[in-house]
């Protein structure tokens, strides 16, 4: 009778946690396309640039999941062909997938945390939030958020679901404004400085990009300078050093100049030596100010 007893149990608990897979499911799928709220996004920018642990956290674990979830879509560095980093190739295109950029995407871990937190409401858990302005909590958080996303990868990274309609949507156009940003920033230094004497670097996910961070060379006087190119939405000039804000996402980067673009029209050339991150903005002393181009 007791082992009887216990058949039932585990039928009972079966069916309860199907009909969870299946909830969780019909969540992931019927919810609509759609991005964050602007508001939302600059939420997390902010977390990401003032707290660079939580970024890298779900960075690495973004990139192990991608990894498992699309295994016949994975290479190694050199892989998929010489040259190339390792990542997602041949899967919305021919060629590395803009999917690799999900990992430092702030805009697409909106997303993914509006959409987490839909099946947690789903489930009558408690919701993931990062208001606390504690670092040691917002690490906490993003380590089970990311463990949560790794629970239900396969519903997520699913063509049928809306969630990962939604990534690809943003990934697709944020590359989209990124590239034009380089290429029409480009082509104004080519103005400043001469055609031959500026060269766009790298592609989507080259070596050179990943690594160095160099978006384009420009040969500056018969000397080769490296640089960055990165959005900006104003400036402010506070104790002689010059704040850049609204840069994406804030690092240090090795090149030596730091190239700001407003609108794809504004164009800001700063030197690198003794640039500085502070709140999650790019600080340099107001004689880095190299050009100012239109």
């Amino acid at each position: 009778m007791k082992n009887l007893e216990k058949k039932v149990d585990l039928i009972i608990e079966q069916i309860n946690n199907n009909d969870a897979d299946k909830k969780v499911t019909l969540v992931l799928s019927e919810s609509k396309s759609e991005k964050c709220s602007s508001s939302k996004v600059e939420e997390i920018r902010q977390l990401f640039n003032t707290n660079p642990r939580v970024k890298d956290i779900f960075k690495n674990s973004i990139n192990i999941i991608l990894r498992e979830v699309f295994p016949e879509n994975y290479y190694p560095k050199n892989g998929y062909s010489e040259g190339e980093m390792s990542g997602i190739y041949d899967l919305e295109q021919e060629g590395r997938s803009v999917i690799n950029k999900l990992n430092t995407n702030y805009s697409c871990f909106c997303v993914l945390l509006r959409d987490v937190n839909k099946v947690l409401k789903s489930k009558k858990e408690e919701l993931i939030s990062f208001d606390d302005s504690n670092m040691f909590i917002q690490i906490n958080k993003v380590k089970q958020f990311v463990k949560i996303i790794d629970e239900y990868k396969d519903r997520i990274f699913n063509t049928n679901s809306s969630t990962f309609q939604s990534l690809m949507m943003v990934l697709g156009q944020t590359h989209a404004w990124g590239q034009k940003r380089e290429d029409t920033t480009v082509e104004i230094l080519k103005k400043q400085f001469g055609d031959g004497n500026v060269n766009a670097v790298g592609k989507l996910g080259s070596s050179e990009d990943m690594i160095g961070g160099i978006d384009c060379e420009i040969n500056i006087n018969g000397e080769l300078k490296t640089a960055q190119i990165k959005p900006f939405t104003h400036m402010k000039t506070e104790d002689e050093l010059t704040y850049v804000m609204g840069a994406g996402n804030v690092k240090k980067y090795k090149t030596d100049l730091l190239i700001f673009s407003k609108n794809n029209k504004e164009i800001m050339v700063f030197d690198n030596n003794n640039s500085k991150i502070i709140g999650g903005n790019f600080v340099f002393p107001q004689e880095n100010l190299i050009y100012s181009l239109s």
